[in-house]
């Protein structure tokens, strides 16, 4: 649609906004019964179809950025727990190492113990026998000595209980890190639970884009078939409206040319629809195409609707004189009878053939009260010996109006009516007219 429409301008900005991004497209289906559906995808339709698509993409980028994060997530908690095993097995061998110092240490407080031991039993000799105490305090072993080695010992001893609790409290830290290995085996689990659907939703969505995409070449390749289809269904058409209007002698081309127009007043600068769905190579020469032959379809009915190829009189009736030469029905002598004669009672409707103004409406020598309508192209209809006339000149009728009905004016032998087709003041046998029609208008 053009921006310059008067509808298009008199929509709201964003409606027009909305148009522009998403032009109407036209979609054609062909059903299991062998007919046809169409459907027009309006601007908002297309929207939220976009919008579904754009939702769609955002799920599947989505669920590929959880799938990386998951699998960075436990690549981080794999090398985490290695590392916590890994302090684990070394805090068990720190702990052997312990229950060895502990041995030791509890080896030099028995042996401390003995060393006292001995000291008290030596301070008791010393008052008995202060000789035997003399050499012992000059081999060394006196009571200052004892005191100074149990003082070593007890330091040592400290030094080792102090370096036992540092183990100790890392080794309660590392045993709390090890109650923590079920959290984090659960959440591991989780996380690989939410990797694992979020693949699955993920190869759900790549399936579903797969079909989708198939589904639009299927409907492209049905869209081709569709309008090779119609354009024959239109050509055979537009060759059997040619074909029987050629039998009743009429130049198709040239009252293609001068047909009237009716409506009012049209017309602008051809600005062709944006149809995306049909920009394709394998449907742009069926559009072009069909186009064509919809265009000269189009042209042959309007031309249809002018010509006089139906019966003036619907039932009713019988054809009492046929169109030429025949014996005249009141003197008997051989005469040139230039129309059909179709006898019915007097009253009968009589209706328009064809669309067209009337031209003529009163008496007309012989043929009595008479009417003619005149139907563009040189043609012409004229209707004798009637009883009653609807019309006046000037009015303008359609196909199927009533214009007036049967009567026995004028030269008659009985009530009937007279009809004739001229094309250019020519008389033609509008029996043939007649038989184009039930041809043309079979459809």
């Amino acid at each position: 649609m053009s921006e310059y429409d008067p509808q298009q301008l008199s929509l709201p900005p964003w409606k027009r906004a909305l148009r522009r991004a998403f032009p109407e497209r036209y979609l054609m289906i062909r059903a299991d019964n062998g007919g046809y559906h169409a459907w027009t995808l309006g601007s908002l339709t297309q929207a939220f179809a976009a919008a579904g698509g754009v939702v769609l993409l955002g799920i599947v980028t989505y669920s590929l950025a959880m799938v990386i994060w998951v699998d960075a997530v436990i690549d981080a908690k794999t090398a985490e727990v290695n590392e916590a095993r890994d302090s684990y097995k070394q805090l068990l061998a720190e702990v052997a190492l312990y229950r060895d110092q502990v041995a030791e240490v509890t080896r030099s407080l028995e042996n401390n113990h003995a060393v006292i031991s001995r000291y008290v039993d030596s301070d008791s000799s010393i008052a008995t026998q202060e000789t035997p105490a003399t050499e012992d305090t000059a081999q060394g072993s006196t009571p200052e000595t004892w005191e100074i080695e149990a003082g070593r010992a007890r330091d040592a001893l400290l030094a080792q209980l102090s370096e036992m609790e540092q183990g100790m409290a890392e080794l309660s830290e590392a045993h709390q890190l090890l109650t923590r290995f079920d959290d984090f085996e659960l959440e591991m689990r989780k996380m690989v639970l939410q990797r694992d659907l979020a693949l699955e939703e993920n190869k759900a969505l790549t399936n579903r884009v797969g079909s989708l995409e198939d589904l639009v070449v299927e409907m492209e390749a049905s869209q081709a078939a569709l309008l090779d289809h119609f354009g024959t269904i239109a050509q055979t058409r537009i060759s059997d409206i040619e074909d029987s209007l050629s039998e009743v002698g009429l130049d198709v081309d040239s009252l293609l040319n001068a047909r009237p127009v009716d409506g009012d007043g049209q017309g602008g600068p051809f600005i062709p629809v944006d149809m995306p769905l049909l920009d394709k190579p394998v449907l742009k020469a069926s559009v072009a195409t069909l186009n064509t032959h919809v265009d000269r379809l189009g042209a042959l009915r309007d031309l249809t609707d002018h010509l006089p190829l139906t019966r003036p009189i619907l039932s009713g009736y019988r054809l009492s004189s046929p169109f030429g030469v025949r014996r005249d029905p009141i003197n008997g002598r051989l005469s040139r009878h230039e129309g059909l004669d179709f006898a019915a009672g007097a009253g009968t409707p009589i209706v328009a053939p064809a669309a067209g103004k009337v031209v003529y409406a009163g008496r007309r020598g012989g043929y009595g009260r008479t009417l003619e309508i005149s139907h563009g192209m040189g043609l012409l209809t004229r209707y004798g010996h009637l009883s009653s006339i609807a019309l006046k000149v000037g009015d303008s009728v359609k196909r199927g109006d009533v214009i007036a009905t049967v009567g026995n004016s004028g030269r008659s032998t009985g009530s009937h009516l007279h009809y004739e087709i001229r094309v250019n003041g020519v008389p033609r046998n509008p029996a043939k007219f007649m038989k184009a029609g039930q041809h043309v208008f079979k459809g």
